[in-house]
């Protein structure tokens, strides 16, 4: 999760600043039950417009189940490190 500003560890949350990195992306709103075929279809698009993947995919969970009770209402963006 993204936060601006400063903030103390807790025991159970920690917080770190990233390197900048260049990612494929797609940003899915919906259930996960479609996360499967979006990450194939995102590694498909990588590599059909000749980029290679470089490191970890993630998640940033923009509207998720901490905001609502709905899963038509979930906002996710697949992010997958490329260079």
């Amino acid at each position: 999760m993204t936060v601006n500003g400063s903030y103390t560890d807790t025991e159970h949350v920690k917080f770190k600043t990233l390197p900048a990195v260049k990612v494929a992306s797609c940003i899915i709103k919906g259930s996960y039950d479609q996360m499967g075929e979006v990450y194939a279809t995102v590694a498909a698009w990588i590599k059909a417009n000749g980029y290679k993947m470089n490191g970890h995919m993630f998640n940033i969970y923009h509207v998720s189940p901490a905001q609502t009770q709905n899963p038509d209402e979930y906002v996710t963006e697949a992010c997958f490190p490329v260079e």
